[in-house]
């Protein structure tokens, strides 16, 4: 059931596609199709399987000498859903023209999905080929790996990777691979299969291809055996099969891979939105139509501020498609599919999991669609000190636009790391918690009183059986906490300057009392960079807290001792 609605999404989401191979059917070349070259016949059956199921298909005769044409790749790649994309560009050869058509696809939001679409007989290799190319990893960083693990040999780990009954445990033990001392920190917090990957990969760096500068913006969730989510597009590698000049074989082979990763759902989800925008759905309705240009730059006029008038024109935009949305009838939420997709799943899910979905909910980390925008500071975004300390901007929008107007004093919440995961996941809703992308999670407000006192390990207690009564106690002292004013102050702090220069702002703390004693003015601000932005619903909810605690009203009672 589920493979048959992910095959009926993702036939919907592809309206136009690319076929990228170096032995493709140039059909301009006025010549007919050579039957004896594979590639050549697989050219024109694509074309023409596509054209049958409604979908429209460039088939490129690749030359490496086209590399250096953008005009030519960005037509390859404009408005592409799906790009088929052969591993050896030049004959046996040119798996680096490969890695940089792949990376260019990857930088272009628009693409959901690219196949490495090959015969080659180094097929098995191609994950370590992209795991490379899109770690980020610079030629020293490399070297260190290789010095770090010498004693280890590539036919080694190969032997391990061939031994299913081996444990990948028992393999880092006995040749001393530590994960928390790996030589590269950024890769510490990734599974073991990927830290032995890039060992493979330092041991045999002449085989692989790294880019001339680093591409160290790409995050790479490794999603299956032959699959990869780089940057939010779905990089599969499927070997060529005959079936695959019928289309609808073809996408059900790409849907069957999508279905096994774990995040398939939420992917799927987004594909299917997406097309029904696409499909259906207007931003522009019968209503607005009825008036004209005049009257719309007559409000204009009447407005006499282009950012206002922007600001006000989008936001009716967004309204518009989120009542439409609200009307759709998407597939994966089909009550009877719900029903069914949940008896399938046995496994609970981690709290990693969790913790992970609650990001979602909580945050978006907002990127322009102009990479030359500077971003200003916005109500909702989240910022981080040198110490740890976290800052919630929870000014009112319209300030937040024209700070002019409130003199560049903004309002914000002042937060700390929460740092158990587990007690966060059980607070949830009751505490003012947010799960932030850096894997963080940040409680505003004056976490001080809470009294949770010393718990100590007893004697009989296994160490599962102590860490979940001090769980118990901690959450308990939370729920008493909860009957208790709860403070969260809306501090005042100047900004310099508004836009988000290098990701960051520099703020003045004007609540500082000043001796009459010559101070240094430094110790009055300080940068804070940006971490991501909570949902306005996340925000709402701090600031309505914050701004009650002036309004606060102080009362004795008579108490027992």
């Amino acid at each position: 059931m589920y493979n048959d609605k992910a095959f009926t999404i993702l036939n919907s989401s592809i309206n136009s596609a690319v076929f990228i191979d170096d032995k493709a059917k140039d059909f301009y070349s006025e010549t007919p199709i050579n039957m004896s070259v594979g590639e050549e016949k697989l050219s024109g059956d694509l074309f023409r399987t596509f054209k049958e199921n409604g979908k429209s298909l460039i088939v490129h005769k690749f030359e490496k000498e086209q590399m250096t044409n953008d005009s030519l790749i960005n037509y390859l790649f404009a408005g592409k859903d799906l790009i088929l994309l052969d591993w050896e560009l030049d004959d046996n050869d040119g798996q680096q023209y490969s890695l940089e058509l792949l990376s260019k696809s990857i930088e272009a939001p628009y693409i959901n999905f690219c196949c490495i679409y090959s015969r080659s007989t180094n097929f098995n290799k191609i994950p370590l080929y992209l795991t490379a190319y899109f770690s980020g990893l610079q030629e020293k960083e490399i070297e260190n790996i290789e010095n770090t693990y010498n004693h280890l040999t590539v036919e080694e780990i190969e032997e391990f990777r061939n031994n299913a009954s081996k444990d990948i445990d028992s393999f880092f033990n006995e040749n001393q691979i530590a994960v928390d001392t790996f030589p590269i920190e950024k890769f510490r917090d990734k599974p073991k299969e990927t830290i032995l990957d890039l060992i493979n990969i330092a041991l045999n760096r002449n085989l692989y291809f790294f880019p001339k500068k680093a591409q160290i913006n790409h995050e790479i969730i490794y999603s299956g055996e032959d699959s990869f989510i780089i940057n939010n597009t779905f990089v599969l590698a499927i070997k060529k099969e005959k079936g695959d000049s019928d289309y609808n074989y073809l996408i059900k082979r790409i849907s069957n891979e999508i279905v096994k990763n774990r995040s398939s759902f939420f992917q799927l989800l987004g594909l299917e939105m997406q097309s029904v925008f696409n499909s259906n759905e207007r931003f522009i309705d019968e209503t607005i139509l009825k008036s004209s240009t005049e009257a719309l730059f007559q409000f204009r006029n009447h407005i006499k501020d282009d950012k206002s008038f922007g600001i006000i024109i989008k936001k009716l935009l967004i309204e518009q498609a989120t009542l439409k949305l609200r009307t759709a009838k998407l597939k994966l939420l089909d009550s009877d599919f719900l029903e069914h997709k949940s008896g399938e799943i046995k496994k609970a899910a981690t709290n990693e999991d969790l913790f992970q979905l609650n990001v979602f909910y909580n945050s978006v980390s907002v990127r322009s669609l102009n990479p030359d925008d500077v971003p200003n500071l916005n109500f909702g975004d989240v910022f981080k000190d040198s110490l740890d300390n976290y800052y919630l901007c929870i000014t009112a929008l319209c300030d937040c636009y024209y700070p002019n107007k409130i003199e560049s004093n903004f309002y914000f919440a002042k937060g700390k790391e929460f740092p158990d995961m587990e007690t966060a996941l059980r607070l949830g809703d009751t505490a003012f918690l947010n799960f932030l992308p850096n894997n963080k999670i940040v409680q505003w407000g004056d976490t001080e009183i809470v009294k949770k006192g010393k718990i100590r390990k007893q004697e009989t207690e296994t160490d599962e059986q102590f860490n979940y009564r001090k769980l118990e106690i901690e959450l308990q002292a939370y729920k008493q906490f909860l009957h208790k004013p709860f403070y969260i102050k809306p501090k005042v702090y100047n900004v310099e300057r508004n836009k988000l220069i290098g990701n960051k702002i520099r703020i003045w703390d004007i609540t500082n009392k000043f001796t009459k004693e010559e101070i240094d003015q430094k110790l009055n601000y300080f940068d804070v960079e940006y971490v991501t932005t909570l949902r306005n619903d996340y925000v709402q909810r701090v600031a309505n807290h914050a701004f009650g605690h002036p309004a606060r009203v102080g009362v004795d009672f008579v108490k027992l001792a």
